[in-house]
């Protein structure tokens, strides 16, 4: 039986100096299949719900739609709309209000007045340079 318990290690006579112990699930005396799988699947969840995990995701995905720099409030927004798994724009919503949610993601990236608004075309410094 391992447990994944947190526990933080302090040095004595420095308070601002700690750090995590490793989270490990897997039994190096007894080796098995599942222990592997499970370890995975424990790996992929922390990564999913990192806090940093919906403002990576959007900016990148962002990027990958078109506008290489986009603002701080569209990169939020997106996020947030990743984060809750809904996005409402006039009246219309995409999600179903789970973490994570694609649907939401993509509609607040191209439904965006960031993304629609004509204005920006003529902005040069605005989209994405064509790669050769």
């Amino acid at each position: 039986f391992l447990k994944n318990a947190r526990s933080t290690v302090a040095i004595n006579g420095a308070t601002e100096f700690k750090f995590r112990n490793p989270p490990h699930f897997l039994n190096i005396a007894v080796r098995e299949p599942r222990d592997v799988a499970y370890e995975t699947d424990d790996v992929l969840a922390t990564y999913f719900h990192h806090d940093n995990m919906a403002p990576f995701l959007s900016l990148r995905i962002i990027q990958r739609f078109g506008i290489s720099n986009p603002s701080p409030r569209y990169t939020e927004a997106v996020s947030t709309a990743f984060k809750d798994g809904i996005y409402v724009v006039e009246g219309e919503t995409f999600g179903d209000g789970r973490y994570g949610n694609l649907e939401a993601m993509v509609a607040a990236i191209v439904l965006d007045r960031e993304a629609t608004t004509v204005v920006l075309d003529a902005d040069p410094a605005s989209g994405s340079l064509k790669e050769p």
